[in-house]
């Protein structure tokens, strides 16, 4: 519910800017976003969600404020399917900033990029109610007898779209108290962060860097895959690193300066920090936090990163690049200019589903998150 209202944040502050009168204080604004969420987005009688807020409010309010709230609510409940189908004066019916509660530089990005059709079907699966993604580890149970035995114990679930160890829930409580998570046979991780892991390929005898372990979701999976490869976790945040199920190695350390002699891995991760647009869906705060300017800033952080941990693939080893993000400056862009100072090839990072250079998940085309993946050979 919190995570509701955070994502419809800037529909319900127009609201709440067509009826108040007087500045609104932030507690208060919560407790109205919070109640304009119940009463749009969930199966609850509206009538009990007031009366529920009316008496909190006086309460902890007074009458004063208890009443307001009252007021506030009760005209919107009037008001509710005029505002929702834009049929008002006070809200053009072209501003999908408001109407899909996206920050306004967002949606003309997206607009100029897509056109005003696409975007509307952007912002729309965006603002959906996600599912959670599980991964079947295949070398202790199958995704069959997993998603048979998930069914049989009461838990819905429907098969991946793309990876082929992936299984979705619409409730994740279940699964965390369910044996399967319990013993470590399915573990909770994105259906595109899955298919990351199996681009990189680990084989027999390679040493491989994850070099934005971060908790080591991404080296958790490699070392599923294939549990001799020898695997190295790096990040520069202790508390991040610490969650890493990899002893003996880990590497507090910056990808920007690593650690390690020239030709040292015949394989590097770089789960690169990005905007993390593509993943809204299931963090909604990231569209109030992220600005205009920081696309072209990551876009050349990025590249910087990839020329810093060159040198340490050996010559014919392979980077896998990846990004939670569908914007140009974060993904072909960056490959395009690494091209320009480097010598590499481009492999398909997924042969098994396509026959294309890369990975480019647009969500309201795929119907998943925004995500890009790069397979780079050095020459």
């Amino acid at each position: 519910m919190a995570a509701g209202a955070i994502r419809w944040k800037s529909y319900f502050n127009w609201v709440l800017s067509l009826y108040a009168k007087r500045p609104v204080g932030d507690d208060l604004r919560y407790l109205l976003w919070i109640s304009l969420y119940q009463i749009s987005f969930m199966q609850k009688a509206p009538y009990h969600v007031v009366n529920e807020v009316v008496s909190y409010a006086k309460q902890g309010k007074g009458k004063r404020t208890a009443n307001f709230v009252n007021a506030i609510l009760r005209q919107y409940l009037r008001d509710r399917d005029a505002l929702h189908g834009a049929e008002t004066s006070r809200l053009a019916a072209d501003d999908l900033s408001i109407q899909h509660s996206f920050p306004e530089w967002i949606t003309e990005r997206w607009i100029k990029r897509f056109g005003r059709q696409k975007t509307i079907d952007l912002l729309t699966i965006l603002n959906k109610t996600p599912e959670f993604a599980l991964r079947v580890n295949e070398k202790k149970i199958s995704v069959e007898e997993a998603a048979g035995q998930l069914e049989g114990d009461g838990i819905g679930i429907t098969m991946g779209a793309l990876s082929p160890t992936a299984l979705h829930v619409k409730k994740l409580t279940p699964v965390l108290q369910h044996r399967l998570f319990q013993q470590g046979v399915v573990t909770v991780q994105d259906e595109m962060s899955q298919l990351v892991g199996l681009s990189v390929g680990p084989q027999t005898g390679d040493r491989v860097l994850d070099a934005c372990a971060g908790s080591g979701t991404k080296t958790h999976h490699i070392k599923d895959i294939a549990a001799h490869v020898s695997i190295v976790s790096m990040d520069r945040e202790a508390g991040r690193l610490g969650l890493v199920r990899n002893e003996g190695n880990r590497v507090l350390g910056d990808a920007f300066r690593p650690p390690f002699k020239e030709e040292s891995f015949d394989a590097i991760l770089v789960d690169a920090p990005c905007s993390s647009l593509g993943i809204i869906r299931k963090h909604p705060e990231i569209k109030w936090h992220r600005r205009a300017k920081d696309i072209g800033v990551l876009g050349d952080s990025q590249a910087k990163l990839l020329e810093a941990l060159w040198r340490i693939l050996k010559k014919g080893g392979r980077m896998i690049y990846s990004v939670c993000s569908f914007e140009p400056e974060e993904t072909t862009d960056v490959i395009e200019r690494f091209g320009g100072s480097v010598k590499f090839t481009l492999e398909n990072p997924m042969p098994f589903l396509f026959n294309k250079e890369y990975l480019l998940s647009l969500p309201h085309e795929t119907g998943m998150d925004g995500f890009f993946i790069a397979k780079l050979r050095k020459l």
